[in-house]
């Protein structure tokens, strides 16, 4: 069992759901570490933020953990990932909600990824992502299910032989990776960007709780030059550092050994 829908072992949605339909979802992927999810209050915050700014009722946080629990039994790993997804349902007509709203939880767990150790310790060969950012809107920084963007940045990393890809807006300054946030060493510390089309909760507990001082500043690409260490954060991979951007070599310095070193003392001990 590695799927509940609406607390059902199913992997069946609805060809109807508004979610499959018209992206009408909001969702957290989130890491399970000896049955713990040290990000769980950051993960359901965001949720609920989210939710609401689309109009969907909230699950109970409790129902939500217990649910996941479940999956996590029928495993018994030491270290999993689950992904709770909230979807309009079913009903209305077209893009006209249904009268009486109804929301659909999906919760998956997936296998711990293969890589990350080893993107950890050995870092990632980045390229520069021919789309763009575009300007903010309504939905800037929500968690919703509108990914296209990421998952066509994603295959272009693929048909390029590279790990990862940073984006960049319009005025060419850097902003985020394809599933992470930027952390960028440069002479004046540590900064990330102040635009990204979602603020990861891995980052926001960086900036939040772990006393690594980051700031917040714009960085173009032309100042690639300057910066002595790139790293890229989620909730799930940590922090990996990056090893090149395009031709740009960048070594593995010891302000990503440090934070590294806090992410796994503080949250993840197993991971």
């Amino acid at each position: 069992m590695n799927t509940l829908i609406d607390g059902s072992p199913t992997h069946d949605v609805p060809a109807d759901d508004r979610g499959l339909l018209f992206g009408e979802t909001v969702f957290e992927t989130m890491a399970f570490c000896d049955g713990r999810a040290p990000l769980w209050d950051l993960h359901m915050a965001r949720l609920t933020r989210g939710a609401q700014a689309i109009g969907l009722e909230v699950p109970d946080s409790g129902l939500l953990w217990r649910e996941c629990g479940r999956l996590l039994k029928a495993e018994q790993a030491r270290r999993a990932v689950i992904r709770i997804t909230l979807t309009g349902g079913s009903g209305g007509q077209g893009y006209w909600p249904p009268t009486t709203p109804g929301t659909r939880r999906i919760v998956q767990r997936r296998p711990w990824p293969a890589t990350i150790e080893g993107q950890r310790r050995d870092g990632l060969a980045v390229v520069i992502s021919r789309f763009r950012l575009g300007p903010v809107w309504p939905l800037s920084g929500l968690k919703h299910g509108n990914r296209l963007l990421q998952t066509m940045v994603a295959r272009e990393c693929r048909e390029r032989g590279a790990e990862e890809a940073v984006l960049l807006d319009d005025q060419h300054q850097l902003c985020e990776a394809v599933s992470s946030n930027l952390v960028l060493v440069t002479e004046a510390g540590v900064l990330t960007p102040p635009r990204a089309e979602v603020v990861g909760v891995g980052l926001s507990w960086l900036r939040e709780y772990s006393g690594a001082g980051l700031a917040v500043g714009s960085v173009g690409v032309e100042q690639l030059e300057t910066l002595s260490e790139v790293l890229v954060i989620n909730s799930v991979a940590g922090i990996r550092p990056v090893i090149s951007v395009e031709d740009k070599p960048f070594p593995i310095g010891p302000v990503c050994r440090r934070l590294q070193s806090i992410w796994q003392k503080e949250l993840f001990p197993c991971a």
